[in-house]
């Protein structure tokens, strides 16, 4: 729509400049051979023409511009929906393979893990570990713990939805 729109200006401001050079040439005999009051009149008729394309065009571009909210693309609603297809997917991972799951699911949750309890995996291991266990107790922490990723497993389950819900929660409660 961009390209028509400036093809179309490109040919307004091309009809405008070789209109005028028209009227300046007609200007330029007219006085040369003619009264100086029919030179005056000559002139009016080609500018008032003129006045009236430009005010034309202006009001086509102004009456035909859209509102800028239909241009945006990250709208509330917009960004509601990506929101609620990348939860699905996720949740879907739940039930997928254990290499869905150390792919996409695992890092998430050890993110939040480590964002909740302020505790680096990188930095304190052991520490990082204990509050795991603490929180999720032995067996879901197994799902959380970065360091048990297995990313070619494409054989073994992922623990399914239950304890995706169970885990949320979990970290919820923190």
């Amino acid at each position: 729509m961009t390209t028509e729109v400036e093809s179309n200006e490109g040919a307004g401001r091309g009809a405008v400049i070789g209109f005028a050079v028209v009227a300046v040439v007609l200007i330029e005999i007219a006085l040369l051979r003619l009264d100086r009051d029919f030179v005056l009149l000559a002139v009016a008729f080609p500018v008032a023409v003129a006045l009236a394309v430009l005010v034309r065009s202006m009001r086509h571009r102004v009456l035909r511009e859209e509102p800028l909210t239909e241009y945006i693309d990250n709208g509330p609603a917009e960004m509601l929906g990506r929101w609620h297809a990348r939860a699905e997917m996720l949740t879907a991972r739940a039930d997928g393979t254990r290499a869905d799951w150390d792919r996409h699911l695992r890092p998430l949750l050890a993110k939040e893990f480590e964002l909740s309890t302020g505790l680096r995996v990188a930095k304190n291991r052991r520490a990082t570990e204990a509050a795991g266990q603490l929180q999720f107790g032995p067996e879901l922490w197994l799902w959380v713990d970065p360091a048990n990723s297995a990313l070619r497993d494409q054989t073994g389950r992922a623990p399914g939805r239950e304890a995706l819900d169970e885990i949320l929660r979990r970290l919820q409660t923190m």
